[in-house]
């Protein structure tokens, strides 16, 4: 599929050239699916119709799925669009860092994005009083002129490759068995550090146990490498799909493009003991205001109604609700039945608790998952709105878990994280600057990047500056007596006073 002769035009004819250094870099030379893709999504921007890109055509037409694909029951481009984003990000942390030019991927889409950089001509400049509001280094880079029977040559060769079929992660996920059985996490060491990276090996082997509402298909591995069962335990009602919409607050977009709704029932069978529910909801279905009422009761106990638009601040946003302190009933399961007509539901998380409060929330700012050196399990992102995301592997701080700083949000961005009500919380909030001051080999310095922090409506932070408060790199801030809404909502806002705020990780506890 050999790309289209760029347009002469300045602006395009750089994006080209970028392209070309992307391509003759290496980095995609082992993975044929995702040489595919990047030639059918640079294809489809440089002939300026990023309009038919679709999930349904990129499987077709570049990773070489049949007619018949189904993107509810195969992965395959969410997993090959995640696995292309990464590899670019890696690219411009280290090789590319540089460049003028750097070509993203943004979660949820499928359109490449160029984003121009600001060129620093002196040293002195990266040192200028007003300094750029971005994450990623600002330096000026040399540009490589390409013949162009190279730049053709280089195409021809991308699209005569032929891609491997990515039957890899469906055969290592495939799970047996349908009792809920939650047990000790399999966790692989990362020598030297005291803690560990996890690698998730199926429900039966960590304390979640995690299913999606509206197929019974098949399970979803998520963007963190979690595996989320199939619908089986609910009777009634009706499934739903709405796979065009694009879902904020989450990596993992099939988890909120299906769901059950009216009235039904679960049953979902759980050794004796302890747990905490995770309902998790997007409103997809565009309804007039109040229209999308979900009653609920958990072991024939009645809970508070739900209005899923109002409490996430409109359609297609990820919101959670926590029940603690959940036993089996006398016939061995946890039983859910949505009452209301309007009742609907995505996506749960059941967790082997300790006890009858609410478990501890523990949120990277990325799609991973870890164990800190205290055996604490750090869970992906979510329920975030606005920002973008950054990472930080090779620039990591010289501190015992160092992990929990590789990803950060940056921007004006804010999170809704559900808890129970009625309850205080304690916020820990964790920070690192990985981009501003000499020890990051960036400009600035104190006073470069500014900002407040805010939790329902109480300022949590004013003009802070990681810098200045920063122990070995790191900067940890601890909030106490944290009341939620009345609707059991922490509603953490970053706004920015100078430059953009950023978050690396958050911890939420109740207090007893």
């Amino acid at each position: 599929m050999p790309l289209p002769e760029p347009l002469v035009d300045v602006q395009q004819d750089e994006e080209w050239r970028e392209m070309q250094a992307v391509l003759q870099s290496g980095i995609l030379d082992k993975a044929p699916n995702l040489l595919n893709l990047l030639n059918f999504l640079a294809e489809r921007h440089f002939s300026r119709s990023i309009d038919q890109i679709k999930e349904y055509s990129i499987a077709v037409q570049a990773l070489h799925r049949t007619q018949q694909f189904d993107p509810l029951t195969d992965t395959i481009v969410r997993v090959s669009a995640h696995t292309l984003r990464k590899k670019l990000e890696q690219y411009y942390a280290t090789e590319g860092t540089q460049h003028p030019i750097q070509i993203r991927l943004p979660v949820g889409k499928y359109v490449l994005q160029f984003d121009r950089k600001e060129q620093l001509t002196t040293a002195s400049s990266a040192m200028a009083t007003t300094l750029p509001p971005i994450e990623e280094p600002v330096m000026k880079a040399s540009r490589v002129i390409y013949a162009k029977w190279l730049i053709l040559a280089a195409w021809v060769a991308v699209a005569a490759l032929v891609p491997a079929l990515l039957w890899i992660g469906s055969l290592k996920y495939k799970q047996a068995g349908l009792a809920v059985k939650l047990g000790s996490a399999v966790l692989g060491s990362r020598a030297g550090t005291g803690s560990e990276v996890l690698t998730t090996a199926g429900p039966a082997q960590d304390r979640f146990f995690r299913f999606r509402f509206g197929t019974s298909q098949n399970s979803y591995t998520d963007a963190a490498g979690q595996i989320w069962r199939a619908d089986q335990y609910c009777n009634g009602g009706s499934t739903f799909s709405h796979p065009s919409r694009d879902i904020q607050g989450t990596d993992d977009l099939p988890l909120f493009l299906t769901g059950r709704q009216g009235k039904f029932q679960c049953k979902i069978p759980a050794s004796p003991g302890s747990y905490q529910l995770m309902l998790l909801f997007a409103d997809t279905e565009g309804d007039k205001e109040g229209a999308r009422q979900v009653v609920l009761s958990i072991n024939n106990t009645l809970t508070a109604a739900l209005d899923i638009v109002d409490e996430a601040g409109g359609d297609d946003i990820v919101i959670g609700k926590v029940y603690p302190g959940i036993h089996p009933m006398s016939d061995g399961a946890i039983h859910l039945d949505f009452i209301s007509d309007a009742s609907f539901v995505n996506a749960a998380e059941l967790m082997r608790a300790e006890s009858d409060a609410m478990q501890p929330l523990r949120m990277l700012a990325g799609p991973a998952v870890f164990r800190d050196s205290h055996g604490n399990i750090w869970l992906p992102e979510r329920f975030y709105q606005g920002g973008r995301r950054s990472v930080h592997s090779d620039n990591l701080p010289k501190v015992a878990d160092s992990k929990l700083f590789e990803y950060e949000r940056y921007g004006h961005f804010h999170y809704s994280i559900p808890v129970a009500a009625g309850k205080d919380y304690r916020v820990r909030l964790y920070f690192s600057e990985g981009w501003f001051g000499s020890s990051n080999g960036g400009p600035g310095g104190i006073d470069s990047r500014v900002f407040d922090v805010y939790c329902n409506g109480t300022t949590l932070l004013t003009n802070f500056d990681i810098l200045k408060s920063q122990t070995n790199g790191t900067a940890v801030v601890t909030f106490d007596h944290v009341k939620p809404t009345t609707h059991g909502m922490l509603e953490i806002y970053f706004t920015p006073v100078k430059n953009y705020p950023l978050i690396n990780a958050i911890e939420v506890e109740a207090e007893t």
